[in-house]
This record gives C-alpha cells, sequence and structure tokens, in this order.
C-alpha cells in the first residue's frame, strides 16, 4: 500500500520482556521502513500478563484516536478488540485479517477468550474481515451478513525479486552435481519431521537440508546426527532464501493432517512455486483448495517415496508443475493482487 502512495502507520509487536529473541521481533526490526510508512515500537520491561493486554489495549486505542487513520487493519487476535469497537463508534473502517485459528495454537486461558469472546465480536464489530484459509471464511461468513472475504497468502515480494536475481543456468548446475531438497521454515510440530526424516532415508544420494529454528531445533538437530544425508543448520539469513529453494529438486509439506493445519494457508508453498518448483504435500484442506492438480499429494512414507521417484524419473512432469505453479504466484498469490483486494475493499468505505 505504501507503494501505491498510502501513508501508513504500523505497529511493532510489543516486545515484553523474555521476548526480545523471538524472531518476529528480529524480522520486523530488520525491515527497511518505507517513506510512506510511519513505524511504532513499543516495548515493555515486565512480561506478558493481563494487566500489560489491558494497558496495551489502551495504548492501541489511544494511538487510532491521535493519528485518526482513514482506516485500520489489524491481525492481532488478543489486541484487536478495543481497536475494533473504537473504530466502530468511530466510523473508521477496521479489518480483522485473520491467518490461522489461533486458538488452536495457544490453548492457554488467552485463546480460550479469543475463540468464546473476542472472534464472535470482531465477526460483528468489524468493517470487514479477511480470510486467508476456507474454513476461517466460512467461520466468519456464518456470523456476519456480509463483507467477509476470502483473500489467499502470497509470496514475499522481496524473495520474488531475489528469484528473478538468482535464476541462471548455474543453479541447474549445482543441483546437478549436488542434489538437494532445501526445508526453509519454522521447526515445530505442525510438521512431521518423524515422516519427513523416515523418507529421505530412502534417498541417500539426496540432501535434505533443514533451515530454521524452533522449538524442535534442537530434538531435529539431535535425531539428523545419525543420518548422512540430513543436516539442520539453523537460522539463515533471509536474502539466502532465494538460492536455496531454487537449488532444491523439488519442495515439501510434510504437514501433520489436522483443524489447525486445514484451517492455514502455508506461504512456504508460494515461495516453493515462486521458485518453479514441483511440490509434493500431505493432502490438508488449504493446500488441496489452492493448489488443486499442480500438487503430488502423499500422507505416508511409501506414498512420499513413490511422488520423489515419480519427479526424478520424469523431469518432464517436475518442470511442468513448477512453471504452473509459478503461473499461479504470478496471476493471483502475490503482493500486488493481494493490495489489490484490500484497496477494493477500502474503497467502498
Amino acid at each position: 500500500m505504501a507503494h501505491r502512495g498510502h501513508k501508513c502507520i504500523y505497529l511493532n509487536p510489543v516486545s515484553y520482556r523474555g521476548s526480545e529473541k523471538s524472531m518476529r521481533f528480529r524480522e520486523v526490526h530488520k525491515r527497511k521502513d518505507h517513506p510512506n510508512i510511519k513505524v511504532i515500537q513499543r516495548s515493555s520491561r515486565r512480561r506478558k500478563s493481563l494487566l500489560e493486554y489491558l494497558l496495551e489495549t489502551g495504548l492501541n486505542i489511544r494511538a487510532v484516536k491521535k493519528f485518526s487513520p482513514a482506516a485500520v487493519i489489524s491481525t492481532d487476535h488478543l489486541m484487536s478488540i478495543g481497536a475494533c469497537i473504537y473504530c466502530k463508534r468511530r466510523n473508521i473502517p477496521f479489518i480483522f485479517d485473520v491467518t490461522d485459528n489461533w486458538e488452536l495454537v495457544d490453548r492457554s486461558m488467552a485463546g480460550k477468550i479469543y475463540k468464546y469472546l473476542f472472534k464472535p465480536l470482531l465477526a460483528r464489530y468489524s468493517y470487514a474481515i479477511t480470510c486467508t484459509s476456507l474454513r476461517q471464511f466460512k467461520y466468519f461468513q456464518n456470523r456476519r451478513e456480509g463483507r467477509t472475504f476470502l483473500i489467499s497468502n502470497g509470496i514475499n515480494p522481496r524473495l520474488m525479486k531475489e528469484f528473478n536475481i538468482h535464476r541462471s543456468e548455474k543453479l541447474k548446475a549445482e543441483q546437478r552435481l549436488a542434489p538437494e531438497v532445501n526445508f526453509i521454515g519454522s521447526l515445530r510440530d505442525w510438521y512431521d519431521f518423524d515422516l519427513l526424516f523416515d523418507v529421505f532415508r530412502e534417498f541417500p544420494g539426496i540432501n535434505l537440508n533443514i533451515y530454521g529454528l524452533g522449538p524442535m531445533y534442537e530434538e531435529l538437530l539431535e535425531a539428523s546426527r545419525p543420518i548422512p544425508n540430513i543436516q539442520v543448520h539453523g537460522n539463515i539469513e533471509p536474502s539466502l532464501s532465494a538460492a536455496l529453494l531454487q537449488r532444491s529438486l523439488f519442495g515439501i509439506l510434510p504437514l501433520k493432517i489436522n483443524e489447525l493445519n486445514n484451517s492455514t494457508c502455508p506461504i512456504k508453498l508460494f515461495d516453493y512455486w515462486g521458485a518453479s518448483r514441483a511440490v509434493i504435500s500431505t493432502p490438508v484442506e488449504e493446500v488441496s483448495r489452492v493448489g488443486g492438480e499442480t500438487v503430488l499429494y502423499a500422507s505416508s512414507r511409501q506414498e512420499f517415496v513413490a511422488c520423489i521417484n515419480r519427479l526424478i524419473s520424469d523431469e518432464e512432469l517436475a518442470e511442468r508443475l513448477g512453471k504452473e505453479g509459478k503461473q499461479k504466484v504470478d496471476k493471483t498469490h502475490n503482493y500486488t493482487n493481494i493490495t489489490d483486494q484490500f484497496l477494493q475493499i477500502l474503497n467502498t468505505s
């Protein structure tokens, strides 16, 4: 939106004591400010608590009052409700952008409060609801008469630009010399890493490189030690992602089939597609909906092994699926298209 000439205010997530090293804060701080974006940084010396929540909710409302924005867009599940109700009273369009089924991630009391109290209120009082998954869309559509929109996730424009820079014959040569598959993401239990390890034991000639940090990092590091072709590398600089994805023989998404993954639209799918890579995924609902016949699906070790053998033996198929995925990214799953949809919603206010 800033690139389109709109003045934007970005309220950074609050950095509480104990969360300073969290990836969400490090990634946000590394971004360069755009002239049309004013970034507001807030931190607290205290740990996250109910008192801090009430304080930050009040500060969010005060920020809206101070800057008098033409519209507010929020993805925060707990902090949105105060600003939403304030915007409703002041006739300021408030868009709640739902990216995942957060109550399934946080099963504490906070998650329950969001599920049973805040989520229905946001459905009622928001000017519009934008959802990245069909399940979220159906939930909100059933609870409000209109202005509920399904807007799929998309590829980071910076990554797309880097793909164009790194696209070269040299990458193909490197791929032929050292076959590899590169997985980049948060190392959390919504991925079936046990399945992934079992699959790549069957392919000692292909290196599986896992990049990222998360609660499972130490466990995966230890589990990978006795397997020569599987390496867990930890985090990497974002500037290296494009080359690693383009060096991959294919993309792989070993998502566990559960309610959380069925209601989340995985950005990793679009990252692989942006690199023109064929993708093998478990058949979770959102990947099946978005991917259709452009993705190969597998639920077990035997099925993943069969899909990998199919791509290795049929280079034409691998190239075709990668090209079809790239076309989907160019047409739909990109920030230009996503911005168009948000501006269209706001322009009808």
